[in-house]
């Protein structure tokens, strides 16, 4: 097949890779310790204001509905400004090799992509809107005992966030490993599975792309039970699940960004390992971290796929 992008563009091996030790590590490194320590006391001073007044079921629900004016704004300043620019710089990163349909000169294939995005918009909007408030309902309703607090006299200490983090991170991962790995298996789950796999390139629409069987199987049952287990303050659970959305918006970007934030620490999964999974199937079932592939082995096509794709020499 002929390489739609121009050869400047079409580099198999970047000036540098997610992963490796560069300036653009240093600046992923440099992105987390803003995230990590700005957001908090960002938090604070609107805290009172925002929550004061509501009691826990609500509030809960209301930190479940960020997500959605969040993703805007992504889309917003990130995504598509990406997509539209067409930077050769910026093509050196983009994991798949065949054109964004929406440049296509082929009709059919700017059709499809239209026909699968007005229902990944609609998907979109359900999951931020609909799906996402009644998680955090079923999760009130079920674990009354296991609500998080929303008070300022027991806001988290930068060890006590750093700690929670952790914790929601590991086990969550553990847990969507799992329950994504469950859709893969059996076809009676897969055939709602697929939907999310529609595209036939990655891009940020099909991030929150899914079925309602499927959201609430391999995306629910991980997030009510990780918060549940945890029980987090209310500001760590924002903190770590604006965390968790914007790498699962890298993981659909469909560049392979060194500087992302979100990339360059241990066990830390390779925006092209969700790519990959995406194109065969297959492995990779690991959200954001790739400790449970390299345990349980669903990693090994993959780290051969990505020696070739990257032209990397051992």
């Amino acid at each position: 097949m002929k390489n739609p992008l121009p050869k400047k563009c079409a580099n198999p091996k970047p000036v540098t890779r997610q992963g490796e030790p560069s300036i653009f590590m240093l600046l992923g490194a440099i992105g987390s310790g803003l995230w990590f320590f700005a957001i908090p006391p960002l938090q604070k001073s609107a805290w009172e204001s925002v929550f004061s007044n509501l009691d826990s079921t609500v509030a809960e629900m209301v930190v479940w509905a960020i997500p959605f004016p969040y993703f805007l704004v992504y889309c917003t300043i990130v995504a598509f400004p990406v997509y539209y620019v067409r930077s050769p710089f910026l093509d050196q990163f983009k994991i798949s090799k065949e054109e964004w349909p929406w440049f296509s000169e082929n009709d059919v294939v700017r059709k499809e992509f239209r026909l699968v995005s007005t229902r990944a918009i609609v998907q979109d909007i359900t999951s931020f809107c609909l799906y996402l408030p009644v998680l955090a309902f079923i999760k009130a309703f079920f674990f009354p005992s296991r609500n998080m607090s929303f008070s300022l006299d027991d806001w988290p200490s930068y060890w006590e966030l750093a700690g929670d983090n952790l914790r929601l991170a590991v086990l969550h991962e553990f847990l969507f490993y799992w329950t994504h790995r469950m859709m893969h298996s059996f076809p009676g789950l897969y055939k709602f599975h697929k939907i999310h796999h529609e595209y036939k390139q990655n891009n940020v629409l099909s991030a929150q792309y899914f079925h309602p069987v499927d959201f609430f199987a391999s995306i629910g049952i991980p997030a009510v039970i990780t918060t549940a287990i945890v029980k987090p303050h209310a500001c760590t659970q924002i903190h770590f699940g604006l965390w968790l959305l914007s790498a699962n918006f890298d993981d659909h970007l469909g560049y392979a960004f060194p500087w992302t934030p979100f990339r360059w620490f241990p066990f830390s999964a390779g925006t092209d390992a969700h790519e990959f999974h995406h194109s065969v199937n297959m492995g990779c079932y690991s959200s954001k971290l790739s400790l449970w592939d390299w345990i349980f082995g669903t990693d090994k096509v993959y780290n051969n796929w990505r020696k070739k794709r990257w032209g990397i020499i051992e």
